[in-house]
């Protein structure tokens, strides 16, 4: 990324440009800070929805710093910054008679006219999936381990305010990640529930229903938010629910696959690696009454390695893999030498975005190879 982009902190001022000033069927919008200088204004090409946006008076936010690609976000859309080359010179001025308004007195004058800058490049904004582990990681420094472990009654964590700053993500899609992951509000800031905290509230309902000798098919939401008030707070509680029930009006059943990756999270950290015989025995052993579990299930979470011997169950969560592509598929690749397209998706699917899904970034990263009719993927070199 071009480092005096890196200086670009606030858009003050958006000045439109019509279709005709660039090319046909675009718009360009320039940045003009306050001090006009010519090393510090960008143009910038935008779709005629964004142009939109912007019109209707909302914001565009640029996101980044020297660790990172700056990036730009809408309120519900990140998009990345690639530089391109124009094919003529383009002048930025602080004002320019439009042709139809110079009166035809049949004679001409000559006037002088101020410029800025002149630009052979422009900036392109190009939707792109955010990359999003530094919120788990950012909420993960205020694990969640269940009320009665709280030591103080100040709200620790991170407010929502405090992550739009630090996360490079659109605030849309900031919050459909906080929906989707372990994350939690505890007295106005977010934390990340702790594994182990998670693991002792679904194995003490299943102590419940155990103990009533019921599946939770027989049972209401009603009486899940009474026996759970016991455990932790409703907020917390309804968290839960979402994370590993599948709720249908009155109706609930566990989340099969959600509550497996739990279970293995919660077995593998200690060893990294478990004896797979003995491991989905224990896994198994573990499950709330009508839960089954499915090697299927460890996928993003562990793989097994049948090359080993004995075989074995290696902890190797998606979340705690780099982000840079070439960086994860080494290791991954170091841990198993070839992978089908179903086990390695949880690994890659979180890189991808509108351009390249998980096959295309496979194609481009690594090589594929097909044995007795299934295709394999392995490290390029």
């Amino acid at each position: 990324m071009d480092r005096s982009l890196q200086q670009v902190n606030t858009i003050l001022k958006l000045a439109k440009l019509t279709e005709s000033d660039i090319k046909k069927d675009s718009h360009v919008l320039q940045f003009i800070p306050q001090i006009l200088d010519s090393k510090q204004v960008k143009l910038l090409e935008v779709s005629k929805d964004t142009l939109e946006y912007i019109n209707s008076g909302e914001c565009l936010f640029i996101k980044g710093n020297e660790d990172a690609h700056v990036i730009i976000c809408s309120n519900s859309n990140s998009f990345e910054l690639k530089e391109a080359e124009t094919s003529n010179s383009m002048l930025l001025m602080p004002s320019l008679l439009q042709g139809t308004l110079i009166e035809d007195t049949g004679s001409r004058t000559l006037k002088k006219q101020e410029v800025f800058g002149v630009y052979h490049t422009y900036y392109e904004m190009r939707l792109t999936r955010p990359k999003l582990q530094s919120l788990r990681n950012a909420l993960a420094k205020y694990p969640y381990r269940g009320k009665n472990s709280e030591v103080t009654k100040e709200a620790v964590g991170q407010s929502f305010t405090e992550l739009k700053v630090m996360i490079q993500a659109s605030e849309e899609e900031i919050i459909n990640q906080l929906q989707e992951m372990p994350a939690a509000k505890v007295r106005g800031k977010w934390r990340l529930l702790d594994v182990g905290f998670l693991f002792g509230w679904v194995s003490y309902l299943d102590s419940i229903l155990r103990e009533k000798k019921l599946s939770l098919e027989e049972v209401t939401l009603a009486n899940i938010e009474n026996w759970m008030g016991l455990y932790d707070t409703e907020d917390i509680n309804a968290k839960c629910i979402s994370l590993f029930m599948e709720v249908d009006g009155n109706s609930l059943r566990w989340k099969p696959e959600a509550v497996s990756q739990l279970f293995a999270l919660y077995l593998l950290p200690e060893l990294r690696a478990f004896d797979s015989k003995d491991f989905f025995t224990a896994w198994q052993q573990s499950m709330p009454v009508g839960v089954m579990t499915n090697e299927e299930h460890l996928n993003g979470v562990a793989l097994v390695d049948y090359d080993s011997n004995p075989s074995l169950v290696k902890y190797l969560p998606e979340f705690e893999l780099p982000e840079e592509i070439n960086e994860r598929l080494d290791i991954l690749f170091r841990n198993r030498a070839k992978w089908t397209l179903q086990s390695i998706t949880p690994y890659v699917q979180p890189l991808t975005d509108n351009n390249l899904n998980v096959a295309a970034l496979l194609t481009k990263y690594a090589r594929s190879s097909t044995i007795n009719g299934v295709k394999y993927y392995s490290s390029k070199y």
